[in-house]
């Protein structure tokens, strides 16, 4: 494989900063490096490139460790060491793995500090550099760090910004051009034109303390209703926020999680004119006096304990506040502090399910409630283990449990089943009598019963194996088993299992007559097709666009996706669906199981004239980014493995899966013109695009228009298939991006594997026949690779 000189560079750089210590210590450099662009001092910095020019002694002096990896690099012969680098920092390099560091820009080894002052103390003044004295910084503890040679700091007050854009209908704007400048510096370089993601998310950015990042949308200012800069300002806190960008106005809908930001009084900030600070934006409020505002914000921290009245560390929840759920964790503490919410809003708390999510509590936001404590109960439910094929009980069936680090001896009784009693959100484990691995399942309170289907030869075998002292040992991607001189050792893979539980949630309720009962709630999703035919030829057309709402939410779709004039979609039973084409309503349906396809009479465009070129075509022949409408077996085999992902708390966000032929076209060649590969008269036609490339001959505005779709398209610098070339045509590939993956267990189809590197993963998905295509390309995965 080869590698960008940037990339070999980046990889010589850690290599020789840090190429003797752990993969966190490795990963915390890389994070650095790029923590650094557009950030601070560092404010022009485009890139990676422009940071290595100057403070890493490693680049500068070249030192061995550098021109060792680097050397390998360019040659491709490349040791396991550095090949263990290059897969420990690629998907940080490739902006794949969220920062790890809170905001980490400067390091020093002591040792190294120490002998570099000795052998040249003019350069090297101090045994502790000027930065790590500095009343502006302060260290950070990273765990897994603590025994190598390093020290970390940050300039404090420093805040990450994880930012999302609406229109003032909260529907996201996606593909919009996003420029983020200060007040010195009206764009900053690294940070100038990002495109939104199909959530309308720009990638997080650092910000110094006191600063005020302000915002360009699509060319626009965004400003509030006064017409002022709307400014997220820096207060050492991150923040999550969604700006809503209106016509002449905008405003922060919501940031911090399920809080608004608050600044400090104390905190040092960006001289602004009059106001200075962001204004909330509310509509129906816009009147409301800020002084009011603050009054009602309650600040509160939430405590998770478990049914001992111990604190659970580093727990993961949701909290659903004004109908918006976000993820929230706490720390080693148990405890996580900074939350703000209005008085007299309602928070609900919840967590992860089978099929949905769990409510543990709500409660009410109360001036000086201070610490909230959340106990998650004990939860007893049965699992039902059946023979997979005949669906029967498996009756006095010996299993080995693992439930929060202890191990318990279970057994089915004589209608197959165990019951349980543990903490919701939390796995279990379990194992047959041969240590052979049987299933992990997370309890959800929601599930009275879970059905457990298990290959019934693996349970003939077990037996088998403990009778004759058979240890066995399951195969591993990267390590074949060696077997033992003393013992016989079976090499056998997972058993195989199914989690047939219903997908049915069961609820307490309170009835009329005032006495708690049980309803079920059905969250198994339906599909259902629509059908899309001309107006006037009353024939199935595809290409065509149309937009369903659904729970409140517009989405836009295009015909044809799973065959002539048709779509397949999925949605839950009882939810009312709108069919619109641009405002007009065309129908409104109840989703129900088994349903007849629903027809709806669009207008087909007229393709007997041609229309010039520019960013109104990037919003034709759109691409999918759902699973289904992916083709077999890629389908299946890519649920599983996203699925897996997904389960085990991994960070998966889909960009792409199926893409027309038609869109690959535009893509491919407004992409060619935009980077001088071919002349506007020399591009083909292509079937159904009647697009005019040359503009009736004024080249001038013909290379403007495909120069226009190409950034529309937030292709930036990856590779474009051509129509019909790529695996996105054929419904066989998907463009991801994937974060906080390290030490994820993974299950699918029962069987559990460690995510302890980017391999680790890439192999995994490989094993399912979901090949990540490489650093070039870093968000594809697809059948072939390719």
């Amino acid at each position: 494989m080869s590698y960008s000189e940037e990339f070999i560079k980046f990889v010589g750089t850690v290599a020789g900063e840090a190429g003797g210590c752990s993969p966190t210590t490795w990963k915390v450099v890389a994070h650095c490096i790029k923590n650094r662009i557009g950030f601070a001092e560092w404010l022009n910095a485009r890139n990676v490139s422009d940071i290595l020019k100057k403070n890493f002694d490693a680049i500068t002096d070249k030192n061995p460790p550098f021109k060792k990896a680097v050397t390998e690099m360019y040659s491709g012969n490349i040791s396991d060491h550095t090949q263990d680098i290059i897969e420990a920092i690629s998907p940080i390099y490739q902006g794949l793995e969220e920062d790890i560091t809170n905001g980490v820009v400067l390091y020093f080894s002591p040792k190294a500090q120490a002998a570099l002052h000795k052998k040249n103390p003019e350069k090297y003044t101090s045994l502790v550099p000027d930065f790590a004295k500095s009343s502006l910084t302060e260290e950070v503890k990273i765990k897994g760090t603590e025994n190598d040679d390093m020290r970390w700091y940050r300039y404090k007050g420093t805040s990450r910004f994880y930012v999302q854009f609406v229109d003032r209908s909260a529907n996201v704007l996606a593909k919009s051009s996003v420029s983020i400048g200060y007040k010195k510096t009206k764009v900053v370089p690294a940070l100038s034109n990002l495109v939104t993601d199909n959530q309308g998310k720009i990638r997080s950015f650092l910000v110094k303390d006191g600063w005020g990042a302000r915002f360009t949308i699509d060319g626009v200012q965004a400003v509030d209703n006064n017409n002022k800069e709307i400014l997220l300002i820096a207060d050492g806190k991150n923040h999550s926020s969604v700006i809503v960008v209106a016509s002449g106005r905008s405003g922060i809908k919501s940031q911090t999680d399920i809080h608004n930001q608050q600044t400090s009084p104390s905190q040092k900030q960006e001289s602004v004119k009059k106001d200075t600070k962001a204004e909330v934006n509310n509509e129906k409020k816009a009147e409301e006096g800020e002084n009011n505002t603050k009054q009602k914000n309650v600040n509160f921290s939430i405590k998770i304990i478990d049914s001992e009245n111990k604190v659970i560390p580093n727990f993961s929840y949701f909290l659903k506040y004004k109908n918006a759920e976000k993820k929230h964790s706490v720390g080693t503490n148990g405890i996580e502090n900074n939350l703000v919410a209005l008085s007299g809003e309602e928070i609900t708390v919840l967590i992860s399910g089978l099929d949905s999510k769990q409510e543990i509590i709500r409660f009410t936001a109360q001036e000086g409630m201070g610490e909230k404590i959340i106990k998650v109960n004990l939860h007893t439910f049965n699992i039902l283990f059946r023979h997979r094929d005949t669906k029967k009980p498996i009756t006095n069936l010996n299993l080995i449990q693992k439930y929060r680090n202890q191990i318990k001896q279970k057994k089915t009784d004589g209608n197959g089943k165990i019951t349980v009693s543990a903490m919701p959100g939390f796995e279990l484990n379990y194992k047959l009598r041969d240590e052979r691995n049987l299933l992990t399942i997370k309890v959800d309170k929601n599930k009275s019963l879970r059905v457990i289907d298990v290959d019934s030869s693996a349970i003939e075998q077990a037996s088998k194996n403990i009778k004759t002292g058979t240890k066995v040992v399951e195969i591993s991607q990267s390590k074949q088993p060696i077997p033992s001189a003393k013992h016989k050792r079976l090499v056998d893979k997972p058993v195989e299992t199914d989690d047939s539980t219903p997908k049915r949630d069961e609820k307490v309720k309170t009835s009329t007559e005032g006495h708690p009962k049980t309803i079920v709630i059905d969250n198994s999703d339906i599909e259902f097709k629509i059908l899309t035919y001309d107006k006037i030829t009353k024939q199935l057309v595809s290409n065509c666009e149309y937009i369903i709402e659904y729970k409140g939410n517009k989405n836009s779709h295009i015909s044809g996706v799973s065959g002539l004039g048709t779509k397949i979609h999925k949605g839950q039973a009882g939810q009312t669906i709108k069919i619109f084409e641009n405002t007009n309503l065309l129908t409104q349906v109840t989703l129900q199981k088994d349903m007849k396809p629903i027809s709806i009479n669009v207008t087909k465009s007229d393709s007997s004239q041609l229309k010039v070129s520019g960013v109104d075509w990037c919003s034709l022949f759109l691409q999918s980014n759902s699973l289904s409408d992916l083709a077999e077996p890629f389908k299946t085999n890519a649920s599983k493995f996203i699925n897996g992902m997904k389960n085990a708390g991994i960070s998966v966000v889909i960009n792409t899966t199926w893409r027309p032929s038609e869109r690959s076209y535009l893509m491919y060649y407004s992409t060619a013109i935009a980077r001088g590969e071919i002349a506007v008269d020399k591009v083909p036609p292509f079937p159904g695009v009647n697009i005019d490339w040359t503009h009736k001959g004024n080249k001038t505005e013909a290379i403007k228009s495909a120069k226009a779709m190409y950034k529309k398209y937030g292709i930036g610098k990856n590779p474009v298939g051509k129509p019909g070339s790529s695996n996105h045509n054929r419904k066989k590939a998907v463009d991801m991006r994937i974060s906080n993956y390290i030490g994820k267990v993974v299950t699918i189809d029962g069987e559990s594997i460690k995510i302890t590197s980017w391999a680790t993963l890439t192999q995994l998905g490989k094993k399912y026949g979901v090949i990540w295509y490489g650093s070039k390309d870093a968000p594809h995965w697809s059948e072939t690779g390719r």
